[in-house]
């Protein structure tokens, strides 16, 4: 038998809740999977810097398994670098799919283009996205006024199949040497970020060889390899001669304008020990702030220095 003491106060609890108004519906946000705060999320890093930084996609080289050895690596210190700085903050991908104007997906926090102010790209591959996100792309930085870091193979031989981004970035690689201690020169001390090194020093890194396309008509280069002390004859350099542009010219690192953005390629970055050497730390933060528009750099081009 239930006890009538119960029986009053769950009468009591019924009519409440039958009476009581349904709870309100929220209306889906709009503009969703859009930019900024995506579903009506607030913008945790609003009024910040922000860093697309992608590398390691699966369309490198067309095979979904590629991992590039140092791309974790690298990805990891440009985003401690940005957050200790106070500079920028980065968001990490390792796909293509935020490479777009438009819709980039569902979900609550879901970003495009329109959120970032520079992308970090550590690839090559046939980039493998459609021709709206291609043209979304190079409009980010042409129209927008955006930066683009193109880092190590981030200018690479399957440009030749996209030469709009090769000409963005300024030319493309055709070969790379194998990870040797090679002669430096830097052209430009007083880039951002380049105050830390030398005038000439020897580096062991794998660093690229840039076809025809590449012109120091419309490049400022900032660092290139001594092509006076390249011996072809090599064993480990002869595989690449075949390689080499007419003029020896070996530019590594440079900086250039696309229509309103700005574009800089840096070569260094396949061995860990790169991204872990202080120097190229500060000159990765110097020029991330570059294209970032924090601070200022004089990229007219200038010819081959004589070595």
């Amino acid at each position: 038998m239930v006890s009538s003491r119960l029986i009053c106060p769950i009468l009591v609890i019924c009519t409440v809740l039958l009476s009581a108004d349904p709870p309100a519906q929220v209306p889906p946000a709009a503009g969703r999977g859009l930019q900024a705060g995506g579903r009506g999320q607030p913008d945790a890093w609003a009024g910040k810097k922000k860093l697309l930084v992608i590398a390691d996609p699966e369309e490198w080289y067309g095979a979904s398994n590629y991992h590039h050895q140092a791309a974790s690596h690298a990805m990891a210190v440009v985003e401690r670098m940005g957050r200790e700085s106070g500079a920028y903050v980065s968001m990490i991908r390792t796909d293509m799919h935020l490479l777009t104007k438009g819709p980039a997906g569902e979900g609550a926090n879901v970003r495009n283009l329109s959120y970032f102010d520079a992308i970090f790209y550590m690839g090559e591959g046939p980039w493998n996205i459609t021709d709206q996100q291609k043209a979304d792309m190079l409009s980010f930085v042409h129209d927008d006024g955006k930066g683009f870091f193109a880092a190590h193979a981030g200018n690479g031989g399957h440009l030749l199949l996209w030469p709009e981004y090769a000409e963005m970035v300024g030319g493309n690689l055709v070969a790379e040497f194998s990870s040797l201690d090679m002669p430096i020169v830097v052209e430009d001390r007083s880039f951002p970020g380049m105050e830390s090194l030398p005038p000439t020093f020897t580096f062991r890194d794998q660093f690229t060889i840039v076809g025809p396309n590449f012109s120091r008509d419309k490049n400022h280069v900032i660092m290139s390899l001594d092509g006076s002390k390249i011996d072809a004859a090599n064993p480990a350099i002869a595989r690449v001669a075949s390689h080499f542009r007419e003029d020896k010219d070996f530019p590594i690192v440079w900086a250039k304008s696309y229509g309103k953005g700005r574009v800089f390629y840096s070569s260094f970055g396949h061995e860990d020990a790169t991204m872990d050497d202080s120097r190229i730390q500060k000159m990765y933060l110097g020029a991330i702030k570059w294209v970032l528009g924090d601070v200022e750099a004089d990229i007219t081009p200038r010819p081959m220095p004589k070595h």
